[in-house]
């Protein structure tokens, strides 16, 4: 089934488009002051009345709920009934943290931190059976590279960690990190292997077909930084790739600088490439666990949490995401846009809307650090750039572990005056497309 028929963007001719272009803005650096398209302070700190009737049948209105909430049946419930109430329609559940499972799994162990839950405890059989009974989507949220992020090993020897450790990549003193620390979660898979891609093509596929989720959810599908995969497999890969674009002598000479001692010769010859091959391993990771998903569930959708700032996330994180949208690699991408200013997050998303014309773009909102009238601010400045839709981080945040729902009353209340429109993106419906904004265009 094509991209097309896998999915369906949303139609905001009812809004408007900016009324100046926006300066494009990098994490780093806040864009200068805009016209009040986008509320600020302080509106954004304000609870917001419910705004003028916009009834949008296919914009995707999601959570990602992290496996904190997914412990016990009695909390998956909650959580399906407070998105239920407050107008969302579909939820994200992270179901495999860090190399084990939130599920049966053929592959993986099942999670330490299930370890009090009964035996027979499935909390994905639970949240697809809660959401879809309540007219929810539930899309599988799987973490692909990082695997743990803890001084000790996993308890099970089934874990990757430690029945594969020559599968976690390395940095450039050919070290394994297995903790976190300023620039890296813990210990990743290394995208390069191929036993590696292979491996997460089964473990994906394995949910896609044994469970009726309406899509598979890719985060962390990246390396750490970009100090990260050039262990000496890494180099080995690489002259494997590189060497046939080269003449003998400049083989010869790489080769020879590796025989007297500098290990990356290889790399410091060649960083250009280098930086090419490095994306070119998780892109065809994305694109091995795309097909075994889609030859498991052809309607299922494959999205991936990636970074807004692309120069960050395709050259430090060989996180190339916009190839992956706009070749239909996965069916739509989530920028996770985490600042407070909603003029710069508002740029960024406009800057992913217009690098991927026609394709699924769906806003993630850092709402566990801004106040709730700031999120729907945020929220309403994503659907006016022709979004298909908004997901909050997350409903642990928002919710206070499911024990406050003010906050989602707020943006219930702020954002979606229509309750619960079902989604239903993936029945084959032909797409409208979104409105291009004005002005400016993609890398």
């Amino acid at each position: 089934m094509s991209l097309i028929r896998r999915t369906v963007l949303c139609s905001l001719a009812a809004y408007s488009l900016f009324a100046a272009p926006l300066a494009w803005a990098q994490e780093e650096t806040p864009p200068p002051p805009i016209e009040a398209t986008y509320p600020v302070s302080p509106e954004e700190t304000a609870e917001v009345a419910p705004p003028a009737a916009f009834t949008l049948d296919g914009e995707v209105r999601a959570m990602w709920v992290v496996r904190d909430s997914m412990t016990s049946p009695a909390k998956i419930r909650n959580a399906v009934a407070l998105a239920k109430k407050h107008g969302f329609n579909t939820l994200f559940v992270q179901v495999r943290g860090r190399g084990d499972a939130f599920y049966d799994s053929a592959y993986e162990p099942r999670s330490e931190e299930l370890a009090g839950s009964a035996a027979d405890f499935d909390p994905l059989t639970v949240a697809v059976t809660e959401a879809h009974n309540a007219g929810l989507e539930i899309h599988a949220w799987m973490n692909t590279c990082l695997v743990w992020h803890k001084a000790r090993a996993p308890y099970s020897r089934k874990h990757v960690v430690n029945a594969h450790p020559e599968w976690l990549v390395r940095d450039k003193n050919n070290r394994v990190q297995r903790t976190e620390s300023k620039d890296c979660e813990g210990a990743f898979l290394n995208p390069a292997l191929p036993e590696v891609q292979t491996y997460l093509q089964s473990v994906f596929a394995d949910v896609a077909t044994r469970y009726d989720v309406d899509g598979i959810h890719l985060d962390y599908v990246r390396l750490p930084a970009n100090r990260f995969s050039f262990g000496n497999a890494d180099v080995a890969l690489f002259r494997q790739w590189l060497a046939p674009r080269l003449t003998k002598n400049e083989i010869d000479y790489a080769d020879s600088k590796t025989k007297k001692g500098s290990r990356l010769a290889w790399y410091h010859l060649h960083p250009k490439e280098w930086a090419t091959w490095r994306q070119n391993n998780l892109t065809e990771t994305v694109r091995g666990i795309s097909e075994a998903v889609h030859a498991a569930k052809p309607d299922a959708i494959v999205s991936a949490a990636v970074f807004p700032n692309y120069n960050v996330a395709k050259n430090d994180k060989g996180q190339a995401w916009r190839d992956w949208l706009n070749d239909g690699l996965i069916d739509a991408a989530c920028p996770m846009s985490y600042n407070r200013s909603t003029a710069l997050v508002a740029s960024q998303i406009r800057e992913a809307v217009l690098a991927c014309p026609g394709k699924p773009i769906i806003a993630g909102v850092g709402a566990w650090q801004v106040p709730s009238g700031s999120a729907v601010a945020k929220g309403q400045a994503f659907r006016s750039l022709g979004t298909a839709g908004i997901n909050f981080f997350s409903y642990d945040g928002m919710t206070r572990n499911g024990r406050s729902e003010k906050y989602l009353n707020s943006v219930g209340r702020g954002l979606f005056s229509s309750r619960s429109a079902p989604r239903n993106w993936r029945r084959g419906q032909k797409p409208v497309p979104a409105p291009k904004p004005e002005g400016g265009s993609g890398e």
